[in-house]
């Protein structure tokens, strides 16, 4: 009997303690579920229970079998249920964990599970640092949990004279092992449960509140180690369909490559989760940013730009390759990488460029490096190779100014040309060195991001003027976006908007403001095109030629699809509706307006352009994107 106690006490604890969690996590997210009313939430919460029960189910099997060990087989019983009490401190680990992520990249752990270990220390001193009500709230949960297991203790180990004899006893075995087996399950189909079932309730928004991030997590960590998966669309566009609707997006796709670059310098720039929401050229009250505010008038900027995800490695891949990422996720470290890609690295350094990539972190931190290279810069450097921290480090890494001196010594030495990646630090965490005064003060989680925010933009001022007062550098092309968000809340379309700018030393490229949302995908052929080449396989376009322009997000099961002033986001993982919107300002709310034919084209540009681009990607067939509009005897088939 003491196993049979000890299997319910598991279960339907664990149980209940995932669906605290998950209330927990609606508590510290509430902000950003805007009119979802408490029968909604309590309905999703209620939906999601199969999560809650999943996972439960896994630890509950884990507690079971040590416990076991322990009781019948090396007769410690007082340390009986140090499995179960183990059990919950994992539960509460990931969905607390899970918390904080949702937070900075507004989506539930997955894949990113894996590469914890590699800065655990970083990760752990972020949670007691940015989030120590999470942290602290989290401590709570588990204290009532291992203190209810505690005082249950004697009650769950005491012996009992009744037995369930030879028939119950194995009888009672076999629905344990059942209720653990469907529960993992999810049911009787699906071996084990995706995550993505979650949008089988039918709004992606509860979706978020129905998933339990702790056996999301674990699902990818176990299942789909190393592996992304295609997400899923509605309604298949035929290739004839392809064809007709993508020749509207693409009336000058390029026919052949044409690599004779003009020698010139290039500095791309990807500010580490600086937000177009937080800057004041693009409408915030406060001047956060004023050096970067003030290159706006040197060369070409846009309303904003439209991030391609919310990790480093998905900007790196948008911005360099110019292609749609897998669908809230990164080719980093998946199966994926191994498939064959065009980058704008890859195509300078095939044409004498030297290419170096440099960031802030540790070379490794998710990948970023090894990828980088990847896509075709012959070097890495990270805060193992920068020596010299006069304003010591953050949680993550080396502060800007520490890294740009670095960068400016080694490219004093590189052979010219070169393209120069660089994905700074200081915004990746929201501390300041004890010497400098923080601007905005910080006193609350915005003053202190304002404020660091400032303190880079002091160091980017400082970068670019060196740079430019060394005579030894040649001409340059300076590239200035984000790498994408983090820790944004408001619509969709806001996570996902960053600051861009672009000039050159040589002032080749004339001031030019350009009233419309583009896309990270829109940098590789832009820099291509300025440096008087083509690159083919980039799916954006440059932002010097005249056309249609569109932009595409992805966020929680809606693709969202930006052309002037109209926006749409389409359900995909649910019932496959869009909602329609006209935009004012970057940062004005969007104004739902009535669908008409403009919009009912847009949905079939953006189902036809995403299906084909997921398609190839998952096909390792990047390079063959605009095959479409070659002869049919030409072509391989895809859809």
């Amino acid at each position: 009997m003491v196993w049979l106690r000890l299997f319910s006490v598991s279960f339907i604890g664990l149980t209940g303690l995932g669906t605290l969690l998950r209330l927990f996590f609606y508590l510290c997210h509430r902000e950003g579920f805007p009119g979802i009313s408490l029968g909604e939430v309590g309905y999703a919460l209620a939906w999601g229970l199969r999560f809650d029960v999943a996972l439960a189910a896994i630890f509950t099997l884990l507690s079971l079998l040590l416990g076991a060990l322990l009781f019948f087989g090396l007769k410690k019983r007082p340390w009986a249920l140090a499995p179960l009490a183990l059990s919950a401190t994992a539960v509460v680990a990931l969905q607390t964990s899970d918390i904080m992520y949702f937070h900075d990249a507004n989506r539930h752990i997955g894949y990113e599970l894996s590469d914890a270990a590699t800065d655990l220390g970083s990760l752990v001193a972020t949670a007691f640092s940015q989030y120590t009500p999470i942290t602290m709230g989290g401590f709570l949960v588990l204290g009532l949990a291992v203190g209810t297991i505690f005082k249950t203790r004697s009650w769950i180990l005491k012996e009992t004279p009744t037995r369930l004899g030879f028939v119950k006893g194995p009888l009672a075995c076999l629905m344990a092992a059942a209720v653990l087996v469907i529960s993992v399950r999810g049911g009787v189909t699906d071996l084990p449960m995706k995550p993505l079932f979650a949008y089988k309730i039918g709004d992606p928004v509860l979706a978020d509140l129905a998933l339990n991030g702790g056996y999301s997590g674990l699902y990818y960590l176990f299942r789909n180690r190393g592996k992304v998966t295609q997400v899923p669309l509605p309604a298949p566009v035929s290739r004839d369909d392809q064809r007709r609707i993508l020749t509207r997006l693409y009336p000058d796709a390029p026919s052949e490559e044409a690599l004779t670059f003009r020698p010139m310098n290039v500095v791309v720039l990807l500010l580490e989760s600086w937000p177009a929401s937080l800057m004041h050229s693009y409408g915030y009250k406060h001047e956060t940013t004023p050096f970067f505010d003030s290159l706006a008038d040197r060369g070409l900027r846009a309303d904003a730009m439209i991030a391609g995800g919310h990790r480093t490695t998905e900007g790196i891949f948008t911005t360099f390759c110019s292609y749609q990422n897998p669908l809230g996720q990164t080719l980093a470290k998946s199966q994926l990488t191994t498939y064959p890609y065009q980058s704008l690295a890859q195509s300078l350094a095939d044409s004498g460029w030297h290419t170096l990539f440099f960031q802030g972190t540790r070379k490794d931190t998710s990948g970023t490096g090894a990828f980088a290279q990847r896509l075709g810069f012959q070097q890495s450097f990270g805060k193992e190779e920068i020596k010299k921290r006069p304003l010591g480090t953050n949680q993550w890494g080396v502060y800007d100014q520490d890294l740009y001196a670095f960068i400016l010594k080694t490219l004093k030495t590189t052979k010219q040309p070169f393209l120069a990646g660089i994905n700074t630090c200081t915004t990746h965490d929201d501390s300041l060195p004890p010497s400098v005064p923080p601007a905005f003060g910080m006193d609350t989680p915005l003053n202190r991001k304002l404020s660091v925010l400032r303190f880079a933009d002091e160091a980017l001022e400082g970068f670019i003027t060196a740079y430019e007062a060394d005579p030894d550098f040649g001409p340059t092309l300076f590239v200035l976006l984000a790498d994408h968000t983090a820790g944004i809340d408001g619509p969709a379309l806001t996570q996902y908007l960053i600051p861009f700018t672009l000039f050159a030393t040589d002032e080749s490229v004339p001031p030019q403001a350009l009233n419309d949302l583009v896309s990270q995908r829109d940098i590789a052929p832009t820099v291509a095109h300025l440096l008087q080449g083509e690159i083919p396989a980039f799916t954006g376009r440059s932002l010097l030629k005249k056309g249609p322009r569109a932009a595409d997000y992805y966020h929680q099961g809606l693709l969202g699809w930006v052309e002037g002033d109209h926006v749409v986001e389409i359900n995909i993982l649910g019932s496959g509706e869009a909602n329609t919107f006209l935009r004012g300002g970057p940062l004005d709310p969007l104004t739902a307006v009535a669908a008409d034919a403009v919009h009912a084209r847009m949905v079939k540009e953006a189902l036809a352009f995403t299906q084909r681009s997921q398609n190839l990607l998952f096909e390792g067939r990047t390079l063959d994107f605009f095959d479409i509009f070659k002869a049919p005897s030409n072509v391989k088939g895809t859809n």
